[in-house]
């Protein structure tokens, strides 16, 4: 008995040393990782809005998405008048996807960019490509998404094999638009 009660003081005395050791690290490393983090959000916000060289964070209170499943993230406007708006939709296939959308002044698609998802490969990770991103470029008004068809004006083509994917983009999109058109619609383009 004596024994056992060795034994299990020594792993304690181990694991307390492991997990001091952990939470050092974590406290070391934190700050670099969100570091890293905005400045790869502020790279990301650049890319879907190129012309824009500040953004300046807005809030917007009592916002409530027409679509379902999806949430806004953040508003920034832009020092040339436009937006990026982050969304997060939890209706794609593998679960949520978070989409940036850049929009121009006249609350026109400049850029879409997908910052994650956990799609399935080959199908609904196709999401990311060009090919299909492109797509939303100078969409303005509530996108659908159609199958086997040539998209007109306020539509896109649906991944093969990958709709439910397509849907879960095109209402993070909608949703960007929709926050766009109130921070510009808002006094003086603040949105409290």
């Amino acid at each position: 008995m004596k024994e056992i009660s060795v034994l299990t003081i020594k792993l304690l005395l181990i694991c307390a040393i492991v997990a001091a050791l952990l939470a050092g690290v974590n406290s070391i490393t934190k700050p670099i990782i969100e570091e890293n983090d905005q400045k790869n959000f502020a790279i990301a916000m650049q890319g879907v809005l190129p012309e824009a060289s500040s953004f300046e964070a807005v809030t917007v209170s009592d916002f409530s998405p027409s679509e379902t499943g999806v949430e806004l993230s953040s508003v920034y406007q832009a020092n040339n008048g436009g937006y990026v708006v982050s969304t997060v939709c939890s209706e794609g296939y593998g679960g949520d996807i978070n989409v940036m959308v850049g929009i121009h002044p006249d609350l026109s698609v400049n850029q879409v960019k997908i910052m994650s998802m956990s799609e399935t490969p080959g199908l609904g990770a196709r999401a990311s490509e060009a090919d299909f991103i492109e797509q939303y470029q100078g969409q303005s008004s509530a996108i659908t998404v159609i199958k086997n068809a040539t998209p007109e004006d306020g539509q896109i083509e649906a991944i093969s094999g990958a709709t439910i994917t397509s849907k879960a983009v095109t209402k993070a999109v909608n949703t960007a638009l929709e926050a766009a058109a109130l921070v510009k619609n808002t006094k003086g383009g603040n949105a409290q």
